[in-house]
């Protein structure tokens, strides 16, 4: 999993609880690397995992719902480190339909050993089904990117989404 996701992860948890919390959250982790992460880098996705387990022991707030939180930060946060590829989009709709054909493939330009989930969408009679696949459970993560992305374009439909129970897929139904 890319690093990059694990220093907005350490950045959401500081951000969110303190500067505190996170080192609470890697400590109690037990990291081989000890939390010392790079943007750049590449970390087993399970780290991630083990971090958002402790966030959710420590915060008493279920790992899911962290999982929905932290995509949401994720999104705006998205915004500003990749503002070339975001500001291409004029709608939620145009960028989650685009998710998979054109960011998907910007991120395996800017990082060649990513491995990105899978990603689709259609529109059909004003309804957006977007649909997420992994090899990882991250599909709450995905929730709350969607969400970030409908609240930056002010898109105020209606947002329903059916995850598997292993988290490593989902679909997310858009309608209003």
């Amino acid at each position: 999993m890319k690093g990059v996701i694990f220093t907005e992860l350490v950045r959401f948890m500081e951000k969110v609880q303190s500067p505190e919390f996170a080192d609470q959250v890697i400590t109690g982790a037990a990291l081989p690397n000890e939390g010392a992460f790079t943007s750049i880098g590449n970390y087993p996705s399970e780290y991630a995992l083990a971090m958002v387990g402790q966030a959710s022991e420590q915060s008493g707030i279920e790992a899911a719902e962290l999982c929905r939180l932290f995509g949401k930060y994720l999104y705006n946060r998205f915004t500003i480190l990749y503002p070339h590829i975001m500001e291409s989009y004029k709608t939620a709709e145009d960028l989650l339909t685009h998710v998979g054909s054109h960011i998907h493939t910007e991120v395996c330009v800017l990082y060649p050993d990513a491995q990105p989930p899978q990603v689709s969408a259609d529109v059909e009679n004003g309804t957006t089904r977007v649909r997420y696949e992994s090899h990882r459970p991250m599909a709450a993560i995905a929730h709350g990117l969607v969400e970030g992305c409908m609240s930056h374009y002010d898109d105020q439909r209606t947002l329903e989404w059916d995850c598997a129970e292993d988290g490593k897929s989902a679909t997310f139904t858009i309608k209003g």
